[in-house]
């Protein structure tokens, strides 16, 4: 059989907050069906702040991109690999999301870049699952360059019609456990219990919830849980329900009546809650949080 001769590109991006922000791409580049190119690129997210459960994925760590380039100056060397080109992620939804995030975040323009191609959506099997029936050799899982080749590995055997050993059938573990994630992290789900309980460990004591009482309540541009997780990094105290002494409500769209006329009543009761929306948790999350930090307590 004639070996398929495309160009395209693979793409992995690792993260390093839960609304996103990258600190590290992998790119493989494919000329001719051919991999002539990997090389992977340390990003200085906004801040240089981490999410410290992201540092356990990926083990990168603000010292490791404390002079490296923010994402801004990373896109002048990478862009001429997407503009107009075919680009190919593992879980695109994810990668694609992380790019348009970041050159939002840096108001850069997103003209010419067309839909990722998305190997999961070909075999709807994780990554390191793929490179064992494909017989991939994938030793650093989570490394950007690493994830990048192995997805234009990939890709290529499904150009070549190469057909993978032992392809899980649907209804395996791995399928199972897409679809408890899938279910656990929607953007309407409820938050888990592990979520709910404080931690003020790796918490900064100056950020606005630091040690308060937060609940949420709607739907959001980002997974509930992503967000309770971000919240709980920060020392919230993330509960289900809402009393006299909650702190704070973050309010999403559709939010539960009876908790918006809680709301309404405590404050009329003289109780300090303040009502949170998506642009203030946009920025605060982004560290512009001055205007938030409570001078008085419930």
């Amino acid at each position: 059989m004639e070996k398929q001769k495309m160009n395209f590109v693979a793409i992995d991006f690792e993260t390093a907050t839960f609304d996103r922000m990258a600190c590290q791409v992998g790119m493989t580049i494919v000329r001719e069906g051919e991999i002539v190119d990997t090389f992977e690129m340390l990003i200085q997210p906004p801040g240089n702040y981490y999410d410290f459960s992201t540092i356990k994925v990926h083990h990168i760590t603000p010292e490791m991109t404390e002079n490296a380039p923010t994402f801004d100056k990373v896109w002048e060397d990478i862009s001429d690999l997407i503009i107009g080109q075919v680009v190919v992620a593992h879980n695109a939804q994810f990668d694609e999301d992380v790019l348009y995030r970041n050159l939002n975040r840096y108001q850069i323009s997103t003209q010419g870049i067309f839909p990722f191609l998305c190997t999961y959506k070909l075999y709807g099997h994780k990554l390191t699952d793929l490179c064992k029936m494909f017989d991939i050799e994938c030793p650093e899982h989570h490394d950007a360059a690493n994830d990048s080749r192995c997805c234009a590995e990939i890709f290529l055997k499904f150009l070549n019609k190469v057909q993978p050993n032992n392809l899980m059938e649907k209804g395996t573990k791995v399928e199972k456990d897409k679809k408890y994630f899938a279910s656990k992290f929607s953007k309407h789900s409820q938050i888990s219990g592990d979520l709910k309980q404080k931690d003020l460990t790796n918490a900064d004591p100056n950020n606005p919830f630091y040690d308060k009482k937060v609940v949420i309540t709607g739907v959001f541009n980002m997974d509930r849980n992503e967000m309770a997780a971000r919240l709980k990094d920060m020392g919230a105290d993330i509960n289900g329900s809402i009393s006299r002494k909650t702190n704070f409500v973050v309010v999403g769209e559709d939010a539960g009546p009876s908790k918006l006329q809680k709301i309404d009543t405590l404050k009329s009761q003289g109780y300090n809650i303040v009502v949170l929306h998506q642009d203030d948790i946009d920025k605060i999350f982004n560290g512009e949080w001055d205007d938030y930090l409570m001078k008085d307590e419930n």
